[in-house]
């Protein structure tokens, strides 16, 4: 059955066909619209209109007519979905990754405010040593378990957090160094860890893979945030929900971790004895 035969037969049900069809193609366009992609969109929403033209003229006269444009078009339509699979694909590796499935061997540990004003001031303080000494580091903070494909990339540790171990790590004679360390919790996951760097082209060139890296995993986990350190400048930035927050000071950082964790109302006193 062609699209014109399909339209001869209109009722209420393919109506409603065609209402989800064009829902998927809102979709779609909004999908390309995200990534800047306007004009890849609007190139495959002309080829597909001209393909269902053509098949409704084909319907309504000789079975023969437009024989050669509509072959055309469904291998312009084939090629088309080939390349968009090909140039698209770390997107759509990143959509799976939001929907995966959580690791469910981690083990679950309930922290205190105490102890999460620990980690907190021990994050500032190797994050501090970091932009010191021009060290590159990515520290990736979540609420939830993250899939298994992020952490099984990298050395599960289930360690304590504390300053010297995350410096060690982020050490350049570490083999780990080069990864996203993952924290939840009062607990260090795994580290070593490769994220997918975001895709989106506005991004400040002066921003490397660390920096695209920690947008890339708080644009697919909102519940996430990233605080990284320039390897070149010692700048510390935060990154969460797609977003990217430069020169961060030790002041700012305590408060934004804190505010992550829900203990954002500790006092100045407190953070002062902390420290």
């Amino acid at each position: 059955m062609t699209f014109g035969d399909y339209l001869k037969n209109i009722n209420l049900t393919v109506i409603f066909d065609l209402l989800l069809a064009a829902v998927v193609g809102i979709l779609i366009f909004l999908f390309f619209y995200r990534k800047n992609s306007l004009n890849i969109a609007l190139i495959v929403a002309g080829v597909i209109v001209l393909y269902l033209g053509v098949s409704v003229l084909n319907a309504f006269s000789d079975k023969n007519a437009f024989y050669l444009s509509k072959t055309i078009l469904q291998f312009v339509l084939f090629f088309i979905a080939l390349v968009i699979a090909v140039v698209f694909q770390s997107e759509f590796k990143s959509m799976l990754a939001r929907i995966g499935k959580p690791q469910t061997h981690e083990q679950v540990y309930h922290s205190t405010d105490d102890e999460l004003l620990q980690v907190v001031g021990e994050i500032v303080k190797a994050a501090q040593k970091c932009s010191k000494n021009d060290i590159g580091a990515l520290i990736v903070l979540t609420k939830s378990a993250l899939p298994d494909i992020i952490t099984n990339s990298g050395v599960l540790l289930n360690a304590l957090i504390s300053a010297p171990l995350i410096e060690s790590i982020f050490n350049k004679y570490c083999p780990l160094h080069d990864g996203a360390l993952v924290v939840k919790g009062n607990r260090l996951i795994a580290a070593g860890c490769f994220l997918q760097i975001s895709q989106e082209i506005k991004i400040d060139k002066e921003l490397g893979t660390r920096h695209r890296a920690a947008l890339g995993i708080t644009e697919i986990r909102p519940d996430v945030l990233a605080v990284v350190v320039s390897e070149e400048t010692g700048i510390i930035s935060i990154a969460q929900k797609g977003q990217i927050k430069r020169y961060i000071t030790s002041e700012i950082l305590h408060q934004e971790l804190e505010s992550f964790y829900g203990i954002a109302r500790v006092n100045a006193g407190a953070r002062k004895q902390q420290r």
